[in-house]
């Protein structure tokens, strides 16, 4: 057994807790291959996104740094080319590094620090995305709830064609470690655009359900919504267009749907690393970028700091190395990048460069006493919301801070659908003051504020001006050499 193992990293879009059945006994999707990841690996039981949101969380995970310090700020925000990033500590380490799938990062580099891509990204890479301040809340057509009127059936679709794309690429890049017979450890990042929105699925997965009563959301719509809720309601549509029991049934049921073709996916990955040799030494890491709310609290999509929209699956697998188990400490997207780096022979590396924003919680998976991992911080500067918001996890009780709005403490141990705000109870000053000095002692609020709200404003003029005369050239474009292919190439064997 290699001292440098494997890392296959498996990501679904928007793919919330709740809705697993390894994190609730009520789950109505049906996830065989990942419930057996489950059961015989690691669950990390409150793992979170540090922003609910696609480009700054994936931002954190690859740099370990929160969205305040890479200041991807949202979807239409770069993240610098400068910033090192867990490809870069596994590169340095002796690894090869390769991407088949969504990274949406944006701007000119495309790569930062992986040695190749195996597909283009979902998303545009410039900063079409951008959404100032200065808008106010505003309503969104491409993140509206009206899209819920097309959830359900369909032929095909983008994101099933990429998802395709992205499978057939991953199991290609597996085989050609054994045929060429490669000795080189590889990073593998997987990365799937569903189940994100619009839900939508082919009769394969969505007959799945057939004998399923798609249940509606337990948590009622808040009598008196914080002003965040207030402001997503406006960006989503959610005042405009309520959707009714049957397409909030449909949109579930398609959900579902969507998670269960991911399911088949990660399926075909683990059977072909068993048929090439290749699952004793892989460590196989199953993740989400954030979450959706999924009609809970009234809510859809994500951008809340509510458990459906931050709190993500995890789950580490590797029978020969992590002992099977769950553990309950809280840990972030961010602590991945020194976690990997870590487990790949890098940490002394990740530590130089890296930040000391996160932490690698290894010593959770393998049970050690060293580890004191039990923290996550949370940040979101996106679009839907007028003024940031931040929050902290730790250990119980869960603190949300909005800039110019009332604050939220939440006993999750007690109450898990946050339905109780103790900020203003006296018997929970202690921890309220607590976890509130320990989140906002890190920040100038007031200097960030302004340094995000400039750098919008900015890029929504770079936007206009980089739109003119052919407009971008940033997106990645694969690139496959026909002429090394297959048996043309320089001493590829034809079969093993």
């Amino acid at each position: 057994m290699s001292d440098q193992p494997n890392i296959l990293f498996v990501q679904a879009d928007q793919l919330t807790a709740f809705v697993l059945s390894m994190y609730r006994d009520d789950a109505q999707s049906k996830t065989p291959n990942l419930d057996a990841l489950a059961a015989e690996g690691v669950v990390m039981e409150n793992a979170y996104s540090n922003s609910p949101i696609c480009c700054p969380a994936r931002a954190s995970q690859f740099s370990g740094r929160l969205p305040s310090t890479h200041e991807v700020w949202g979807n239409g925000a770069e993240f610098r080319a400068e910033i090192p990033t867990v490809a870069h500590f596994l590169r340095a380490a002796g690894y090869e590094c390769v991407v088949s799938g969504k990274c949406h990062f944006i701007g000119p580099d495309q790569l930062h620090g992986f040695d190749r891509r195996l597909t283009t990204d979902m998303y545009p890479s410039g900063f079409d995305w951008t959404i100032p301040w200065s808008w106010g809340p505003v309503h969104r057509e491409g993140t509206s709830v009206k899209k819920l009127a097309v959830s359900g059936l369909c032929k095909t679709n983008n994101q099933l064609l990429y998802d395709a794309e992205v499978q057939y690429r991953s199991l290609e890049f597996l085989r050609s470690r054994v045929l060429e017979s490669h000795d080189q450890p590889w990073f593998l990042h997987v990365s799937y655009t569903q189940p994100h929105e619009a839900y939508q699925s082919v009769p394969e997965y969505w007959g799945r359900y057939d004998d399923t009563e798609i249940a509606l959301p337990r948590i009622p719509a808040d009598e008196a919504p914080h002003p965040t809720t207030e402001w997503l309601h406006i960006h989503h549509g959610i005042d405009q267009a309520p959707p009714c029991d049957d397409t909030i049934r449909a949109s579930r049921r398609a959900y579902y749907a969507m998670i269960s073709h991911l399911d088949d996916y990660v399926g075909e990955l683990v059977a072909e690393l068993k048929h090439l040799g290749l699952y004793d030494d892989t460590v196989i890491v199953f993740t989400s970028d954030h979450g959706d709310m999924l009609g809970e609290r009234g809510m859809w999509f994500k951008r809340s700091f509510y458990q459906g929209s931050l709190q993500v699956p995890m789950i580490w697998h590797n029978p020969k190395r992590i002992a099977p188990g769950r553990r309950a400490e809280c840990v972030s997207l961010a602590d991945l990048c020194p976690t990997f780096a870590e487990l790949g022979g890098a940490r002394e590396t990740s530590d130089r460069y890296g930040s000391d924003q996160s932490g690698s919680f290894l010593g959770l998976l393998m049970a050690r006493s060293d580890s004191v991992k039990d923290e996550a911080i949370a940040e979101y500067f996106g679009p839907g919301v007028i003024e940031p918001w931040l929050a902290i996890r730790q250990g119980d009780f869960k603190y949300a801070w909005t800039r110019n709005a009332p604050e939220l403490l939440f006993d999750l141990a007690r109450d898990p659908d946050e339905q109780t705000d103790l900020s203003t109870d006296p018997a929970h000053a202690a921890i309220k003051t607590q976890l509130k000095d320990r989140l906002l002692g890190r920040y100038d609020v007031e200097a960030m504020t302004r340094r995000a709200a400039k750098e919008k404003e900015t890029r929504s003029f770079l936007h206009d001006a980089l739109s003119t005369n052919g407009g971008y050239h940033w997106d990645y474009q694969p690139l496959f050499d026909a002429s090394r292919q297959y048996v043309r190439g320089v001493n590829k064997p034809a079969t093993v």
